[in-house]
């Protein structure tokens, strides 16, 4: 097996990251037995290895690159690509992930996340949104979803591969008010980092409590999705029909479920994201594609959209 850290971090990095507790790559490997081969592990390293835009990449990303993939190494090789360039030109969100500053301070006071406890019987991750803050004021796009990365970035590393992933957002206290603060290039570039750089098996996104002007949301995002996240994309009135995808008794408490309260998984998570801010920060530092070093036609955010 690869030394899957400290062949990219240097020791004095390695020493301020005792936060983060980085998946198991044999873990991995035992987990999906059959599937997931070194063979094919070691190749999508040789052609990143061959790449010299590209930053350093572990084998735990190895591995999620690929599962996320089906170990379709093409497609592997194609959101290794889309991940680390998007996220080294994306600064509507990738910009600024500074936990200190007042923008994200404010994003974690308007917006509650929280990853449900246990998976559902597929072995789907849930996780669970919902905007708390009624003054439109202080409601950031960028910051929230820049702040949210984050938290799916540390889910990611420290659970490694599952079966897929499910989004559910909480419509309940959205108004009117929050519209004209949905910027639709901030949620062209979410849509476009969840369909080809995010690293899961994406199972389902929904929106539940779904606001009277749904479809004035709708026009905005539709044009941005593709035939594969339309498929698996529901809108919800209630929380009733949410509960054939996600079985009710895994939610939190305060949705009838017998989970911990929402708002303790999400200080939970809030404490944890904190606990591993430097290691965020050096992260983005370290993990930047060099655009001066890439042999094929250059990046740039405008023919990244391309790809679609």
């Amino acid at each position: 097996m690869f030394n899957c850290l400290a062949s990219v971090y240097r020791p004095e990095i390695l020493a301020t990251m005792k936060s983060i507790q980085f998946a198991n790559v044999e873990d991995q490997y035992r987990k999906y037995a059959g599937e997931l081969r070194t063979s094919d592990v070691q190749k999508l390293r040789e052609w990143a290895s061959s790449q010299p835009h590209l930053p350093p990449i572990t084998e735990l990303e190895l591995i999620l690159f690929l599962h996320s993939n089906y170990y379709d190494m093409d497609a592997a090789q194609r959101t290794v690509e889309c991940y680390y360039t998007f996220r080294s030109s994306c600064k509507n969100l990738f910009g600024n992930r500074n936990l200190e500053t007042s923008a994200i301070q404010m994003a974690m006071d308007v917006l509650d996340l929280a990853i449900l406890p246990d998976p559902t019987p597929e072995g789907y991750r849930v996780l669970l949104a919902k905007i708390v803050e009624p003054d439109a004021s202080k409601f950031s796009l960028s910051s929230i979803l820049t702040f949210a990365l984050m938290c799916v970035d540390i889910q990611l590393w420290e659970e490694g591969c599952n079966n897929g992933s499910i989004l559910i957002i909480d419509m309940d206290g959205i108004h009117l008010g929050h519209l004209p603060k949905l910027g639709i290039f901030t949620l062209k570039d979410l849509l476009y980092f969840i369909q080809e750089g995010l690293p899961i098996r994406l199972k389902g996104l929904h929106l539940a409590n779904v606001v009277p002007f749904i479809n004035r949301i709708m026009t905005m995002i539709k044009p941005f999705m593709k035939k594969e996240l339309l498929e698996i994309f529901h809108l919800h009135t209630s929380m009733q029909t949410l509960f054939p995808y996600i079985p009710q008794h895994l939610l939190p408490a305060d949705y009838g479920g017998i989970a911990r309260p929402r708002k303790v998984l999400r200080d939970d998570m809030y404490n944890h994201t904190t606990e591993c801010a430097d290691f965020l920060v050096k992260y983005d530092t370290l993990k930047r594609v060099d655009e001066s070093k890439r042999i094929a036609k250059q990046r740039t955010m405008s023919n990244l959209f391309g790809l679609f």
